[in-house]
């Protein structure tokens, strides 16, 4: 194997195990939680985890996370020049290579067979490169906040989440979305339980919950005053259309 590259959903926990060759973890959707030699960290759509060979690492997802997975030869870390990588465990994920992401998402695996050796060199270009520019606070912020939007996402958890004070909350959000924090995370929030409602049976009440919401009668009044619909209402349209 020189390089295999595809999207894949893990189970809640892998124990401890290791590979002979490197492994790039980077998030589509969700969180996770790994430890890779005995240091621990949680990556999300702002940060990508790199496995070395023989290292031994283990992982906890969340049940609906997604993960695009680069695994390579050792040698290909060397003849990418990707030696700066090779010595990270957690790696920012730079704009452009969140773009490469979506667009390995929107393809598919099997498309991804295809172009495995051309889009992987890519990612580790992307990642490896001296001269992309970190993401901004703001930029981490959104990213954390996308992945994970059911979290307990109060403002001032969201200004020590992004490095700033609440009025600079405020002020960037008024600034990049024209409103506040709090009204943002909301239209996101409906957002991932449209998205639950679409794509699974499950009760309204458990999307409710997952989504971020309190309860199902919360979930319903908020769609009802952004978008003028109901959850039920939703999900029968979408079926119908479907």
């Amino acid at each position: 194997m020189l390089l295999n590259l595809e999207i894949r959903s893990y189970e809640r926990e892998n124990p401890h195990h290791c590979h002979d060759h490197a492994q790039l973890v980077l998030p589509v959707r969700g969180l996770m939680e790994i430890d890779v030699d005995g240091r621990g960290g949680c990556i999300d759509q702002s940060l990508a985890a790199l496995v070395t060979p023989g290292s031994v690492h283990s992982q906890l997802s969340q049940a609906d996370s997604r993960f695009l997975v680069l695994d390579c030869a050792p040698t290909l870390l060397a003849t990418l020049q990707m030696g700066r990588l090779a010595q990270k465990t957690f790696v920012p994920i730079s704009p452009a290579t969140r773009r490469l992401i979506e667009f390995a998402e929107l393809i598919g695996n099997e498309q991804l067979a295809f172009g495995a050796q051309q889009l992987g060199s890519l990612l580790l270009s992307s990642l490896g490169s001296d001269t992309f520019s970190s993401p901004s606070p703001m930029e981490q912020l959104i990213a954390r906040l996308r992945a994970n939007p059911g979290a307990n996402w109060s403002n001032e958890i969201m200004a020590q989440a992004g490095n700033m004070s609440m009025s600079q909350l405020h002020q960037r959000f008024r600034q990049v979305f024209a409103m506040s924090p709090q009204a943002w995370l909301t239209e996101l929030r409906i957002q991932e339980a449209q998205r639950w409602l679409r794509g699974t049976s499950l009760p309204i009440a458990e999307i409710a919950l997952r989504a971020g919401f309190s309860d199902q009668a919360s979930l319903t009044r908020t769609m009802q005053r952004v978008s003028a619909t109901t959850p039920a209402a939703y999900r029968r349209t979408q079926k119908q259309s479907g």
